[in-house]
């Protein structure tokens, strides 16, 4: 008996060893979190979506610091999202697993996080499906591809021109549009853990056309707000503008 009492039983019911299962995933994130305080991640640390978040909202925090360094900004966004294996995440996997094609010829998107100062959205793309030029006034935007591959079209506003026309819809619409003259200053082809980046000064308007089933993940700083307008552009591509190599006239809606 004696010896029985020298020792030390842990009987654990199966019931009490899911218990503890189910807490690993919460205890994980706590130690990611506290090792992100000790300075302890670096750019080959693998984040969970607790950890990438709270990187972000502090990365985020410096576009109240003026001037804020954009390209910087952007830069360190692009090494976090590569930190990030977001197929991994659960609230991503559950929208992975319940997609659907619910609108024909256009992509279907999800806010995976949204505060004032950034957003984080992923979008799914059927083949045939894109996003037009378009632009993302006063904010950044860095585009993580997932999964598929994509051309990524990026441009510069270069000039309005002193030319607008009035233009009337099948609805009975009536919009002037402006004329202006924008540069492309990328275009690439994106593949699964390619990132591509926008600041507000530099590739501002993009466009996005898959070239197969693909999943992108989106930070964009700062969060859309209910009065954020874009821009979408009808560019002329027969040529250049005034032969000047890539450039091209364009039309925008004038709010």
């Amino acid at each position: 008996m004696d010896n029985y009492k020298r020792r030390d039983f842990i009987k654990l019911s199966a019931l009490g060893f899911a218990g503890i299962a189910l807490h690993l995933n919460s205890l994980t994130a706590s130690a990611q979190q506290a090792n992100g305080y000790l300075g302890k991640w670096d750019s080959n640390t693998k984040l969970n979506w607790d950890a990438f978040l709270e990187r972000l909202t502090e990365l985020a925090k410096t576009q109240h610091d003026l001037p804020w360094n954009q390209k910087r900004y952007t830069k360190q966004v692009k090494h976090l999202l590569r930190q990030c294996n977001f197929p991994e995440f659960e609230n991503v996997k559950t929208i992975f697993e319940n997609y659907e094609n619910k609108r024909e010829n256009w992509f279907e998107s999800e806010t995976l996080h949204k505060e004032v100062d950034f957003q984080v959205s992923l979008f799914q793309f059927e083949r045939g499906e894109y996003i037009p030029h378009h632009d993302h006034p006063e904010m950044t935007g860095v585009i993580n591809v997932v999964s598929g591959n994509l051309l990524a079209r990026n441009f510069d506003l270069v000039e309005e021109l002193n030319e607008t026309r009035e233009v009337t819809y099948e609805n009975g619409y009536t919009a002037k549009l402006q004329k202006c003259v924008i540069k492309e200053v990328e275009n690439e082809i994106l593949k699964a853990g390619d990132v591509s980046i926008l600041t507000e000064e530099e590739g501002n308007i993009h466009s996005i056309m898959p070239n197969q089933f693909s999943q992108v993940v989106d930070v964009f700083t700062p969060a859309y707000k209910e009065d954020t307008k874009a821009n979408w552009y009808s560019v002329n591509e027969e040529g250049f503008y005034l032969g000047q190599k890539n450039s091209y006239e364009a039309e925008f809606v004038v709010s």
